[in-house]
């Protein structure tokens, strides 16, 4: 079964693969007479996407390419972006996808795509709107709808995320259905959290563990929850069964399960061929590396390449980094009012229960600091 990626959001700035079978997100007849005829390939193999393109090149390209084509190239680069070193493509499938957006396509594997990126982008608000006018075109997309819903969770409106995940019903199989309803009620409270935990093993084993790219989507996701429930080493035990690994959120996701562990070599270990290796190097990846030599008292040239990379967030007040700068002032370089102002940026887009802790340490660092200022004076 052929299977279509859908970007999705969880945690701290991660980003992973949710499939859903490719029979979700079919263009009807209309949408295809609407797209322009001037480039058909004769088969998807055709369209080669050249990871060392630029967004100018690439819109160029898009210009004579059907719709179709288009949402192809795009799903290739949003493929690609979520490996380690290749986030620029994002910018990239944007920019392929943006004059038929703008053009006003309704073509829906476009607008699914369209709405990927701006999730990716932290502009929720525009990835909604898309995700409107597709559902308008057709209320029980599945794609749409899941994708709907975890943006609902990542803004923190519980009730919304519920509803859509329960609009799922009949449209999607049993384990994606559960996964998502699970996912939502996991944040409701610490004994939800509990049951959600329980409850998602429990049907995974009815089910069976997926070996498509849910196996990922579901993996991370007991691993979050294990995590919250301050049982690192059973979150471990989820990611050493994930069987794709290429994903930047798996890695991220693996250097904060070992970091909890208080294994910082493994985090070295891990990620320092990883970020060499890569044509670009993540700035999530070098946080959590500079962390983990800073606990071992180590230094390399890449603590002042994050610093660099941290002071740029900052002069553009990059609020879709905002996480990345206030863990950067909480364990790099620190500074609680930094800290603060940073988390709570962050918490201004993303209200999830890692944004929330995120913002709960930055608070307690500056309480004391004030403390001990007092104790001073």
């Amino acid at each position: 079964m052929k299977i279509l990626s859908l970007i999705i959001r969880v945690g701290v700035h991660l980003a992973l693969l949710l499939p859903i079978a490719n029979v979700l997100a079919k263009p009807n007849a209309q949408t295809m007479a609407q797209s322009n005829a001037r480039y058909q390939p004769h088969s998807p193999e055709q369209i080669i996407a050249r990871w060392d393109t630029t967004a100018a090149q690439v819109t160029n390209t898009a210009r004579v390419m059907n719709a179709d084509s288009i949402s192809q190239l795009a799903n290739a680069y949003l493929s690609k972006a979520s490996q380690p070193g290749y986030s620029h493509l994002y910018g990239v499938a944007e920019a392929a996808l943006k004059p038929q957006v703008e053009s006003g396509s309704n073509h829906l594997p476009t607008l699914l795509a369209w709405a990927q990126v701006q999730q990716h982008q932290h502009r929720f608000v525009l990835a909604q709107q898309t995700l409107s006018l597709i559902l308008q075109q057709d209320a029980a997309q599945p794609t749409a709808l899941l994708l709907k819903a975890r943006l609902h969770l990542i803004q923190g409106e519980l009730s919304a995320a519920k509803k859509t995940c329960m609009a799922l019903l009949g449209k999607v199989d049993l384990l994606t259905l559960g996964a998502c309803s699970l996912e939502v009620r996991s944040s409701e409270s610490e004994q939800a959290l509990r049951e959600s935990y329980a409850q998602l093993q429990e049907l995974i084993a009815s089910q069976g563990l997926p070996t498509d790219e849910r196996n990922l989507w579901l993996l991370q996701m007991l691993a979050d929850m294990a995590l919250r429930l301050n049982q690192p080493e059973r979150a471990l035990q989820h990611l050493q069964q994930v069987s794709n690994k290429n994903s930047l959120s798996y890695w991220v996701q693996l250097a904060d399960i070992n970091l909890a562990l208080g294994n910082s070599p493994a985090v070295i270990q891990q990620l320092t061929p990883l970020i060499n290796n890569a044509p670009q190097q993540d700035d999530a990846l070098l946080l959590r590396l500079v962390i983990a030599e800073k606990n071992l008292l180590q230094d390399s040239p890449i603590h002042e390449q994050l610093t660099q990379r941290m002071q740029l967030r900052i002069a553009r007040d990059d609020q879709a980094h905002a996480a990345d700068v206030a863990l950067f002032f909480l364990q790099v370089q620190p500074d609680a009012q930094q800290a603060l102002y940073w988390a709570e940026r962050n918490w201004q887009l993303a209200r999830e229960a890692s944004d929330k802790l995120l913002l709960e340490r930055a608070q307690q660092a500056v309480a004391l600091n004030l403390t001990h200022l007092q104790q001073e004076s």
